[in-house]
């Protein structure tokens, strides 16, 4: 490992440098198999080649599931694509993942609004290369200032949960920062769910989480009002805390899960839609056309609407995020972190699911 790292320093010609990169050179075949796909490597560090590009050398990324699925191929028919779009055809390996991170800005244009030396947090779309290694080239749009009052290790693992909650409320027709006075249904808190209950209480709304026991007292921390999934009456209770105006899933039930809810509401926006898994075993365009398929069934099946959400790297959510972190309005939890050299052990970890908090690697370490 030491020689990894002391290649890492090695410069080459034309004043190109390597850093430690955690990489995939192939597809896993489960979740459980990521962290042995996974290869410290001695790779090459990016370097600017646009204005609008900035190189930050990372102190901390976290695990997030999309990093497990695109370990084992999941997504890679619109991955592809996409990359072949922006015209970076042939760089589906190797793969590097981690899509959120805290780090320092390495490099910038002349007269960029964060220059060199700026703390920034920042996301990266599942289509480019990750975080998951010292170095990462990225959008300035995708990198705002970090909150002075979250440390390496929340603001890391902060983004691309957040951003995808405000995605999901976006949808729901509850704009991070809008109107309160709803009655929200979150399922599920994960990092998402956790992020999404923030957003909502903050705005004025009554928001009911459904999560697990443990997950309870978490809950009524952020001001929600929990509910034990595991119980017996809880099919019950929840027909008695409605009805809802929104539901949010962020518990992986997808479309179809909206008409196994006992109780009534208005709108059910789901963050797991089949458009990958679909697109993946049938192509692109007959893939969307199934998937879209699926969407007009779920909605027939409920006669509510049924939406779908997705990651958006919002620059304005991000500017709102970190105004609310030093207000103290929101909070990352952290469950465990590991230094960038055990990233297989953390991949391990969240393999096997269920985790209470973010899952970090802290490239910092010694």
């Amino acid at each position: 490992m030491a020689a990894v790292r002391a290649a890492a320093e090695v410069r080459l010609g034309a004043g190109a440098a390597r850093m430690a990169a955690w990489r995939a050179h192939s597809y896993a075949a489960d979740e459980e198999g990521a962290a042995a796909a996974l290869r410290l490597d001695a790779a090459r560090r990016p370097v600017r080649r646009a204005p609008d590009q900035l190189l930050v050398r990372v102190h901390a990324s976290s695990i997030n599931p999309i990093d497990l699925a695109m370990i084992r191929g999941y997504g890679s028919c619109v991955l592809n694509a996409w990359r072949a779009l922006e015209g970076s055809e042939g760089l589906e390996f190797p793969l590097t993942p981690g899509r959120d991170f805290v780090g320092t800005v390495a490099g910038a244009a002349p007269g960029a609004a964060l220059a060199p030396g700026a703390r920034v947090w920042g996301v990266l779309p599942p289509h480019r290369v990750g975080a998951h290694a010292e170095y990462v080239l990225t959008k300035s749009s995708w990198v705002g200032l970090a909150p002075e009052n979250l440390d390496d290790l929340q603001a890391g693992g902060a983004l691309y949960g957040a951003l995808t909650a405000c995605a999901a409320l976006r949808v729901g027709g509850l704009a991070p920062g809008g109107e309160g006075g709803k009655r929200v249904l979150v399922l599920g808190m994960g990092g998402v769910g956790h992020a999404a209950v923030q957003l909502l209480v903050r705005d004025r709304h009554h928001v009911v989480v459904s999560c697990a026991s443990e997950q309870a007292e978490a809950a009524r921390a952020l001001g929600a009002e929990p509910l034990d999934r595991r119980q017996e009456d809880y099919a019950d209770r929840l027909q008695q805390a409605g009805p809802f105006d929104v539901v949010i899933d962020c518990a992986g039930q997808g479309g179809a899960g909206a008409a196994q809810l006992p109780c009534s509401f208005g709108a059910y926006v789901t963050l797991t839609s089949p458009l990958l898994r679909r697109t993946d075993a049938n192509g692109l365009l007959p893939g969307t056309v199934a998937a879209a398929a699926d969407l007009i069934q779920q909605n027939l099946a409920v006669r509510h609407p049924v939406r779908w959400a997705f990651f958006s790297p919002r620059a304005d959510d991000m500017e709102l995020l970190r105004r609310r972190a030093e207000r103290e309005q929101f909070s990352v939890a952290v469950e465990q972190v590991w230094s960038w050299r055990d990233a297989c052990a953390a991949y391990a970890r969240a393999a096997h699911g269920h985790a209470r908090g973010k899952l970090l690697l802290h490239f910092a370490a010694p």
